[in-house]
């Protein structure tokens, strides 16, 4: 078996704990950690807040060193983080120590164990199946949104939060670090082995020139990417976060605003492998392109405040989209920079994508506060998507240096 496949295993592992705390099981801190502070929500909302903010630092720090390391010692080391980050939670007194402790572990583990190191990984390993590869190994954040949350949330029912994160603690020093370290390998030379061959039976060698990072961010389609990809993330995340109050809004049944939420979670899984798949196959700027259309679909039927049945069509061309976005845009910035400047261009804009993302929920919040209903909002959004396609046209997937 082609060692990469091994790869693709360790930083499966890794995502299905990184996030899937972080992104999905995090929020089920919120009310014990309230109760047992006595603080209000904003306090505990603190340590979101300060993670977001770190990761805007940490981030473009931690590309860089994706680029001159190697990736297994710092997933090795965002594990050991993530662990003794949970465990400090745990025996956190106050919640200043609560909002310090989460807003490091979040940054520092999610830029060195998170996506960004295993897609950077991945896009070494990979030449002709590089999309299939990074979609599967997406599919890691959607087993850990599922898994992770259950058990934490479980965990927190029967013994309390703190024993539940070190549970999750030990589980991280005992499944996530030995599988990281045993099965991840930043590049084949580390192995002696070679990348993927292409079609051709040549070898990719690492290719495109080392970018500084005033190159990059003098590269055109740094900014044609980011921006697209930061519209396209904070119009997905904000429909996300109120994709059940809006279903409550019209009427629906709690459960039935549920079900949308676990049939994006379900389509998003089927996108990841879709989309990976066509990214070998396809144009890239053309997967994209039809990732956001879906997104753009599904907002529009929203706006039009459908019956329910329609309402369940639109969450499946949101999730599909969804699932379709990180398979895509490792491809496409493996192509855009080259492998040797990806960790450093992916590192640099991830900040760009977030500062599209942080004010999206407060200006959706105040459209629903000012109208009454989301309709404004969704229509807002679609805009913002057709933005974003746009920036997709004078995007160029030649690398700096090379031909076009």
């Amino acid at each position: 078996m082609f060692y990469g496949w091994r790869v693709v295993a360790g930083v499966f592992v890794a995502q299905l704990f990184v996030i899937g705390f972080f992104t999905y099981a995090a929020s089920l801190l919120v009310a014990p950690v309230r109760d047992e502070f006595g603080v209000s929500l904003e306090q505990v909302m603190y340590g979101f807040t300060c993670g977001t903010l770190l990761g805007l630092v940490m981030m473009p720090v931690g590309g860089i060193m994706l680029d001159r390391y190697p990736v297994r010692w710092l997933m090795t080391g965002g594990a050991l983080v993530l662990a003794v980050g949970l465990w400090w939670l745990a025996s956190s007194r106050v919640i200043l120590e609560f909002i310090i402790v989460f807003g490091l572990t979040m940054a520092v583990a999610n830029a060195f164990a998170g996506s960004m190191s295993a897609s950077t990984a991945i896009t070494r390993w990979f030449t002709t199946t590089r999309g299939r590869a990074l979609g599967i190994a997406a599919i890691g954040t959607s087993v850990g949104g599922m898994l992770v949350p259950k058990l934490l949330g479980l965990g927190i029912s029967e013994i309390g939060w703190r024993a539940a994160l070190e549970w999750l603690a030990v589980a991280v020093l005992l499944v996530m670090l030995p599988v990281v370290a045993g099965l991840v390998r930043g590049r084949p030379a580390d192995v002696g082995l070679q990348p993927e061959p292409e079609p051709d039976g040549g070898v990719n060698s690492e290719q495109g020139p080392q970018l500084s990072s005033g190159q990059i961010l003098r590269h055109p389609g740094f900014w044609f990417l980011g921006l697209s990809l930061g519209l396209l993330f904070s119009t997905y995340s904000v429909v996300l976060a109120n994709l059940s109050p809006y279903a409550l809004h019209l009427g629906h049944e709690q459960g039935a605003a549920s079900t949308l939420i676990m049939v994006i979670a379900i389509t998003g899984f089927i996108g990841k492998l879709v989309f990976g798949a066509l990214a070998d196959k396809l144009n890239l700027k053309t997967g994209l392109a039809v990732a956001q259309l879906l997104v753009l679909s599904g907002f529009l039927v929203l706006a039009l405040e459908p019956a329910y049945p329609l309402i369940l069509c639109a969450s499946v061309a949101i999730g599909l989209a969804a699932g379709g976005m990180l398979p895509v845009w490792g491809a496409l910035m493996a192509r855009v920079f080259g492998l040797l400047s990806y960790g450093r261009a992916m590192g640099m804009m991830g900040p760009v994508i977030t500062l599209c993302v942080m004010p999206s929920f407060a200006v959706v919040g105040r459209l629903y506060d000012t109208s009454g209903s989301y309709v404004s909002a969704l229509f807002l959004c679609c805009a913002g998507m057709v933005v974003s396609g746009l920036l997709l046209v004078p995007l160029k997937l030649a690398r700096p240096g090379a031909a076009e």
